[in-house]
């Protein structure tokens, strides 16, 4: 008997619901975006809700132009998309794995229940701006992390504490220009950093960009953009190849605390991952490619699939203390304690000027470099690194998972000088 297998895993695309060549005409008209999802001779089309225009479309990556995009949540979009591309494909192969009849029916039902709209929520009465964004971020439990949602709540209670200090009922018409300038310089006499108001704003305007498409919002004084507060570039440190061979060559063995922390953050060093990724690599990470072996690692990020070399030194790691495994996961904060321990312990004194700005005032201090080492430090480091070596951008953006280049070369923290040296030794100048 001659039989077929059926592909596991389906084709997704994303495209508009207007015909292209009418949007090509209006390129700045609105048109929704539906996800197209093909299966064993079937075809089934599902609304993501979400709309974009021609303009502002990148047809071949199907997704919305994040650069020159007029739309300000692009990037939120975008990462929503890549999401029900990935949940459908995997539940599509987990039904033919089953053996269960697929249909557009059950593929409808099951985004339906991904995103909650099956939930019948109470219309009753009006809801009050924090119920609606108490109710919203419980429907978005699903796509963020906990650390985001915890952030989303703190966000929630400073906009509640402000109108309970200010004797101001706040309501979806409250947020306009004069509410922005009130709450900034409300957060700066609690003296808060300037990015930490960045980071509250921009969790408000998640809310209110959701309630102003629901149509929540009804006062003409409301303009998303006056929400936009730009971060200033933090003080962030990495560490050389030297400081990461006398850290890897370090004797710990009397502080096994310190050495397992030591030890991960190293992993994090050499693949460049976030910890979240490079923090609780099991046996079941390891995957062998072309009789080399890999961490197969997928970002819990952004979704993506990412397989990092272990390295000589991973496999010293590895082999040397944890029986040729993964070193075990322990606690983002004990990482970070230990690991600026471990710093002191190699002598990292140098000082480092640092300037923030705090409750509206710039502050100069110089910390020790030490002091400044933190979980994130590895994935800096291996990026910086990299680019010293001459590793080219992309190449090193594949496994460090950034979109953009303006965005890698946010973490490549190098003098002004070595810059200029690097670039010249690239062969672009005749000396």
């Amino acid at each position: 008997m001659i039989k077929t297998i059926e592909n596991s895993n389906g084709i997704v695309r994303f495209a508009f619901k207007d015909a292209i060549k009418n949007l090509e005409i209006e390129k700045k008209k609105d048109s929704l975006i539906f996800l197209h999802f093909s299966y064993g001779g079937n075809r089934f089309k599902y609304s993501t809700g979400y709309k974009s225009c021609f303009s502002d479309w990148d047809f071949d990556k199907q997704r919305i132009k994040q650069t020159k995009s007029n739309i300000i949540n692009a990037i939120e979009v975008n990462e929503f998309l890549s999401k029900l591309e990935n949940v459908i494909k995997k539940e599509y192969s987990r039904l033919i794995a089953e053996q269960a009849v697929v249909t557009n029916v059950t593929l409808k039902l099951f985004l339906d229940n991904y995103l909650n709209k099956n939930i019948v929520i109470d219309n009753s009465k009006p809801k009050t701006f924090f119920e609606f964004s108490d109710e919203f971020l419980e429907l978005k439990s699903k796509e963020i992390s906990i650390i985001t949602k915890r952030s989303y709540k703190q966000t929630l209670l400073k906009v509640k504490n402000y109108g309970i200090e200010h004797n101001e009922k706040i309501t979806f018409n409250t947020f306009n220009k004069s509410f922005v300038l009130n709450f900034i310089e409300y957060l700066q006499e609690n003296d808060f950093s300037h990015n930490t108001i960045s980071k509250h704003l921009k969790n408000l305007k998640t809310f209110l960009i959701e309630a102003n498409q629901k149509k929540l919002i009804n006062t003409i004084d409301f303009n998303v953009k006056d929400f936009n507060f730009t971060p200033e570039e933090t003080t962030a440190i990495y560490l050389s190849e030297n400081e990461l061979n006398q850290m890897l060559e370090l004797d710990l063995s009397d502080k096994k605390h310190y050495e397992l922390a030591r030890d991960i953050f190293l992993i994090g060093c050499y693949t460049g991952q976030r910890i979240s990724d490079y923090n609780g690599l099991t046996a079941s990470s390891i995957k062998k490619i072309n009789g080399r072996d890999f961490f197969s690692i997928k970002q819990k990020k952004t979704g993506a699939r990412v397989n990092c070399p272990i390295t000589k030194e991973i496999k010293q790691i590895m082999d040397l203390r944890h029986n040729g495994l993964p070193p075990k996961k322990i606690l983002e904060k004990d990482l970070n304690k230990y690991i600026k321990k471990i710093g002191q312990e190699l002598k990292l004194n140098q000082k480092i000027e640092c300037i923030k700005r705090k409750g509206g005032k710039e502050i100069k201090e110089y910390i020790s470099k030490s002091e400044l080492i933190h979980s994130h430090t590895a994935r800096r480091s291996f990026c910086t690194n990299m680019y010293l070596k001459k590793m080219p951008v992309f190449d090193i953006m594949h496994f460090s998972g950034h979109k953009t280049e303006r965005e890698f070369y946010k973490y490549i923290r190098i003098a002004g000088e070595q810059r200029a040296s690097h670039i010249v030794d690239s062969g672009f100048f005749n000396i």
